[in-house]
């Protein structure tokens, strides 16, 4: 996968997903005050919460935007559970107030990724006990 460009189709399809309107892009110049700034400000933390919200509020059984997202960034084919983890870990890492940089480096979303996948692993544990 070239990691790189879906990046940026992730990023491209978070700022047409939601609107100028609710999110500002950030830019790739922007100083550490001003990524923690964006990060920090309400309506960025509430486009993350979101995210993880139905697409239709009077269709509960409506896509979430992270999967309008998915969705639009991979093919069909495309949309294995490795790539549905990586991508909501890109999303994570970009809204995540601890991670003050512009940059998506491989460390920071392998450290989200081993997140979700142990969340994974303890639910099916819990599932099969």
């Amino acid at each position: 996968m070239k990691k790189g460009y879906y990046v940026k189709r992730l990023k491209d399809t978070l700022w047409s997903t939601f609107g100028i309107n609710r999110i500002r892009p950030f830019k790739d110049s922007f100083s550490k005050e001003e990524i923690r700034q964006w990060k920090m400000n309400e309506d960025v933390q509430k486009v993350h919460d979101d995210l993880y919200a139905p697409s239709n509020p009077s269709d509960p059984s409506s896509d979430t935007y992270i999967a309008l997202i998915i969705k639009s960034i991979f093919t069909e084919n495309e949309r294995t559970n490795a790539n549905v983890i990586w991508t909501q870990s890109v999303l994570e890492v970009i809204f995540d107030q601890n991670h003050i940089s512009t940059k998506i480096d491989a460390d920071i979303v392998e450290t989200w990724t081993k997140t979700f996948t142990d969340e994974a692993d303890e639910a099916d544990e819990s599932v099969h006990t």
